[in-house]
């Protein structure tokens, strides 16, 4: 299997993006794209390290918890996690990060391009969740933000609720963890317990 390897052979493949595709793409926030973030309660943010390698961490809370301090700035409130930091270290290093914003029940999502940098002295509005104040902002600066088509959502089923399947178990971080470490079942099952602790009283 032969991998394409120049925009020639990818063209003749996926084809030309239509004269209207282009005017969709703003070097800012418009009013639509401003009151989808105020609407929605989860985007997955993406950066990328100095090698070039990328990752993507989800980011969720109540609806509006994105503040918006005008066309180009966004602040996210980071809140209690793993602490690996790994978003957080390529931010440092490259300051590169993409943005998919997602709201339930809508097949469009709004993606948003830009620049990033962590500030821990930021004085916002933002609201806290179950008490507990942001650790610290990512203070984006946009430069691109652009809405995509719901194709993806609609071929997937992911908000028509006749789609899901019927398994809803959980991911059981202690046997990912004990598997690597040679635990045995009950440090399996003590981990999957703490877990669901830190789900209702740590957020």
């Amino acid at each position: 299997m032969e991998p394409i390897r120049n925009i020639e052979q990818l063209r003749a493949i996926v084809g030309e993006p239509s004269e209207l595709t282009a005017k969709k793409i703003y070097p800012h926030l418009n009013e639509q794209a401003s009151g989808f973030i105020a609407r929605s309660p989860f985007l997955a943010l993406a950066t990328v390290d100095v090698d070039g390698m990328p990752t993507v961490s989800p980011k969720g809370d109540v609806p509006g918890f994105v503040h918006q301090e005008d066309a180009n700035t966004l602040y996210i409130p980071e809140r209690k996690g793993n602490r690996l930091v790994f978003s957080f270290q390529n931010i440092m290093a490259t300051s590169k990060v993409g943005l998919i914003f997602m709201v339930p029940r809508c097949t469009e999502t709004l993606r948003v391009s830009g620049t990033v940098e962590l500030v821990a002295d930021a004085d916002l509005a933002t609201p806290d969740a179950q008490g507990n104040a942001a650790l610290l902002h990512l203070k984006v600066t946009v430069t691109e933000a652009y809405f995509h088509c719901g194709k993806a959502f609609i071929r997937s089923g992911l908000w028509d609720p006749e789609s899901w399947p019927e398994d809803t178990s959980k991911v059981s971080f202690g046997k990912e963890i004990g598997d690597k470490t040679g635990k045995d079942q009950a440090f399996v099952k003590q981990v999957d317990e703490n877990v669901v602790k830190s789900y209702r009283s740590n957020l």
